[in-house]
């Protein structure tokens, strides 16, 4: 699978050999991109980069993709080889998994129910067993599969191997999740944050594309941001930026799994949706069918999203004066609300973010839907996968 760059001999060889990787490495971490963004990602002359685009493309390296609008506007992408790569996303009710060639180009998805409060080890089995019938459903051999990007719904350390936070995942704390994971799957395995996989997601794929400062606000059983700052992952001292989802809103309020109290997924997120509708509507009302029932204009799921929207936009507005993000976006099953839930939100963040941060501060909805997180995960594997020389 390795990609052997064009070689010419002398040391102005070892110039533009280090010139094509780098720019074999912005497309294999980017997907397609125009020659002016190879050029922006890579600090490369324009004319260095089309002399080095066309060199790639006569030995059927890369290819170039639809035009959008003359030369300049064709997009580059790598050729597909013969591996693939895998991302996955434990979510706190789902497994979601989807699998890529190296172009970027995904080749297989799956979204299924996860079952609840399952131990790591039960979770792997489930994993192993999905992956089978996955690629078995599309006609893939699994054999295939060279690396992993793995999103789960926890902070992460700074090895970027274990959850630092014992209580907010609990069948998964204690153990090193990276070592596990590979040996169930027999792959190489890189591990991230949730909502900072969502952010890569959205940014190479969705809605942040050519954003450098960006906040992507997951909201669903959990709660939590995944920053871009600069045009890179931000993930804080230990590995803990971001989780906004346990600021506290009330002090005195209910326990959150955290161990806090009041903390705003204790009054925002599904979960807490859920508590507080099924005394109205029964045991088995889903947060899709509070939406639903909203769009269809029932007064109590209307006010219930409304103040979840207007919770959330406090929080949020600390945090972007803190940040200044250019971007927000919104993800997670909260997201597909709508504006019932985001017009409150924000008009929240606007009257206590300050002037010149909400003046600015533009909200996108999440593109890749509830896909961002794993896209992130796949973006995440396809960065570590052998494109070398």
């Amino acid at each position: 699978m390795n990609r052997k760059v064009v070689t010419t001999g002398g040391s102005q060889s070892d110039l533009r050999t280090a010139n094509q990787r780098r720019i074999i490495d912005a497309l294999s971490t980017r997907g397609s991109l125009t020659q002016a963004e190879i050029a922006r990602l890579t600090g490369l002359a324009a004319s260095t980069v089309s002399n080095i685009v066309s060199e790639l493309a006569s030995v059927k390296l890369i290819e170039r993709k639809e035009s959008l609008g003359g030369p300049h506007g064709q997009r580059i992408a790598l050729v597909p080889s013969a591996g693939l790569v895998i991302g996955v996303e434990f979510g706190h009710r789902h497994l979601t998994i989807a699998i890529a060639n190296l172009a970027h180009e995904i080749v297989a998805e799956k979204r299924i129910d996860r079952p609840l409060n399952q131990q790591w080890n039960d979770d792997l089995v489930f994993l192993n067993s999905t992956i089978d019938a996955t690629v078995t459903e599309a006609r893939i051999s699994r054999d295939d599969i060279l690396i992993a990007g793995l999103a789960l719904p926890a902070p992460i350390d700074l090895d970027g191997r274990r959850i630092s936070s014992a209580e907010v995942m609990t069948g998964w704390a204690g153990i090193d999740a990276v070592d596990e994971t590979e040996k169930a799957l027999g792959i190489p395995v890189f591990l991230d944050n949730d909502a900072n996989l969502g952010a890569v997601g959205e940014q190479i794929w969705g809605a942040a594309q050519g954003i450098d400062d960006l906040v992507y606000l997951k909201l669903s059983d959990g709660i939590g941001a995944g920053l871009v700052l600069g045009g890179n992952l931000y993930r804080g001292a230990d590995g803990s930026a971001g989780e906004v989802g346990h600021t506290t809103i009330d002090e005195r309020g209910a326990m959150c799994r955290c161990g806090n109290r009041g903390c705003l997924e204790t009054v925002a997120s599904v979960p807490a949706i859920l508590q507080l509708m099924r005394p109205i509507f029964g045991p088995d009302i889903t947060i899709r069918d509070i939406m639903q029932r909203a769009h269809e204009g029932n007064t109590a799921c209307i006010r219930v999203l409304e103040d979840t929207g207007r919770l959330v936009g406090m929080s949020l507005a600390n945090l972007a004066n803190t940040v200044n993000p250019r971007v927000i976006v919104l993800g997670g099953t909260l997201a597909e609300a709508g504006d019932i839930l985001i017009t409150p939100l924000r008009a929240v963040l606007s009257r206590y973010a300050v002037r010149g941060v909400a003046e600015n501060l533009e909200f996108r909805p999440a593109a890749l839907g509830v896909r961002s997180h794993v896209l992130g995960a796949v973006s995440l594997a396809l960065n570590h996968a052998p494109t070398g020389a």
